[in-house]
């Protein structure tokens, strides 16, 4: 798990790197409720790292 004293914040195009999938899937799947909704930061929207693991785990729990 990530150093929470450091928890990086992530940005779409990194996310999407990371899962492999395209910016509308990670939109669809919070509107969906099926992903962690993004910390907006004005405009922008950024996923703390250790979100995005807690989400990957979850994923392989339920196989």
């Amino acid at each position: 798990m990530t150093d929470h004293q450091f928890d990086r914040l992530m940005k779409i195009g990194e996310v999407c790197d990371w899962l492999n999938v395209a910016h509308p899937t990670i939109y669809r799947w919070v509107a969906d409720g099926k992903f962690p909704k993004p910390i907006k930061l004005g405009t922008s929207s950024r996923w703390r790292v250790s979100t995005i693991e807690r989400f990957i785990s979850e994923q392989e729990d339920d196989k």
